[in-house]
């Protein structure tokens, strides 16, 4: 019998800097058979996220919560995909799973690693994004990590348009609270005003940097109750400017920073924590999967409602996977960066 094969993208080089396409490799491979008690995997969906390049960074360099890629492997990365072969009495062919085998077409399981979903409660690559990990991400660091107090925070979120970040605002919109996005083009801008109806909301690059500070003087004139960070560097600057005494910082990523080959120096204003007394916390979502029935009774209530939109920008084609990975670092996505890898059975 003829061996199938299929394709996987790694990492031959670690970075310096913003990567390029050329520390990616699309390698062709032979499509494992599965064995008794496994099934065979072919990916539909997969996801590209900004903690990936994290981990492109060689074990010597640099001490994470999780381990770098290996080089010559395969990335790996959340997915979705279908069972195409099975000889897992638990596991059907046609079933679609949720799995971290990202960055290729086919993959083995036993089904210790991986969840099945039901497509009818939302578009199967939904389960990448707004009721997955990103929507997570969202609701632990406000409602767990923020501790958002329902009807009377005001909330200010960097990267507002971002897959994190436009969930986080619609929920702290859906309890109650006054809430502020930055985002980077006015299109962006628009979508919060329009579509998820933010309070205020501004373009940070036509701002600019040093304008920050007095742009959330204008949008919160009382000050910040909680700042959802997921840009660090200036605009964790400005929301320090503009904290109320015993504010609450929430530290989700630094993107602005992810790339850098020296690190900058810290916000210049640290030493307002600690005479506004504002407490600030980063978290890593892995901690908190304790939330996952809270978060999914909440989500799929607030979906059916009506209450919870999203944007994707979809990507066609396994091999522009590294191309969207780098688009994320120039503010190409609106919203979840998917790539869309094949089709369903």
């Amino acid at each position: 019998m003829e061996q199938k094969i299929g394709k996987e993208i790694q990492l031959i080089r670690f970075p310096q800097g913003l990567p390029d396409e050329n520390i990616f490799e699309i390698v062709n491979v032979n499509i494992p058979e599965p064995k008794e008690g496994e099934f065979l995997v072919r990916n539909i969906w997969m996801s590209v996220d900004p903690y990936m390049r994290g981990r492109m960074r060689s074990p010597e360099e640099t001490k994470s919560y999780i381990d770098s890629f290996q080089l010559k492997k395969p990335l790996e990365g959340s997915c979705v995909g279908q069972i195409v072969e099975s000889k897992n009495d638990l596991f059907k062919v046609g079933e679609y799973i949720l799995g971290n085998y990202g960055w290729r077409e086919y993959w083995i399981s036993n089904g210790g690693d991986v969840m099945k979903i039901d497509s009818k409660i939302a578009p199967i690559q939904s389960f990448l994004g707004v009721l997955g990990m990103t929507g997570l991400t969202a609701y632990v660091g406000i409602v767990k990590i923020g501790k958002l107090n329902e009807g009377k925070d005001t909330v200010f979120i960097s990267a507002a348009s971002g897959a994190v970040g436009s969930i986080a605002c619609q929920i702290a919109k859906i309890k109650g609270c006054h809430v502020v996005g930055c985002a980077g083009t006015e299109g962006k801008v628009d979508w919060l005003l329009d579509e998820i109806k933010l309070d205020y909301a501004f373009n940070y690059k036509t701002v600019g940097e040093h304008n920050l500070s007095s742009e959330l003087k204008k949008a919160c004139p009382e000050g910040i109750d909680l700042y959802f960070d997921n840009v660090g560097g200036k605009q964790l600057e400005a929301a320090l400017d503009n904290m109320k005494s015993f504010g609450r910082i929430v530290l989700c990523g630094m993107i602005s920073q992810y790339n850098l080959t020296h690190p900058l120096p810290g916000p210049s204003n640290l030493f307002l924590a600690i005479t506004n007394r504002v407490r600030m916390q980063g978290f890593i979502v892995r901690d908190h999967y304790d939330m996952l029935n809270e978060f999914h009774s909440s989500m799929y209530k607030w979906i059916s409602e009506g209450k919870i939109k999203w944007k994707e920008t979809v990507i066609e084609g396994l091999e522009k996977a590294p191309k969207a990975f780098i688009g994320l670092f120039k503010g190409e996505n609106f919203g979840k960066m998917l790539i869309k890898i094949g089709s369903e059975i």
